[in-house]
């Protein structure tokens, strides 16, 4: 099963390279801006911040986040943020 493009046609040798000089040559489809890479948490520099924790609280925080759809370091960034709003 090959590709094909938006309207269901399939993808040919020929397209590709048409389409690899009209980007060659600085040309590109209007349309949705593709951005590689994981969004940036901050428009400064960021840092990891490393601490320990007893295993079975590591468990805890990695399955409620997991319940509610995030990962443990979403959870950490939350509870800082809530941390410090409090101040």
């Amino acid at each position: 099963m090959g590709m094909h493009t938006k309207d269901g046609r399939p993808v040919t040798d020929e397209m590709l390279d048409e389409w690899a000089e009209a980007y060659e040559r600085g040309e590109w489809p209007e349309g949705k801006t593709v951005v590689m890479g994981r969004p940036r948490l901050a428009d400064e520099e960021v840092r990891p911040v490393t601490f320990k924790l007893p295993v079975s609280t590591i468990r805890a925080l990695d399955l409620k986040a997991l319940a509610q759809g995030g990962t443990r370091s979403q959870a950490l960034r939350q509870a800082v943020d809530d941390y410090l709003a409090q101040a």
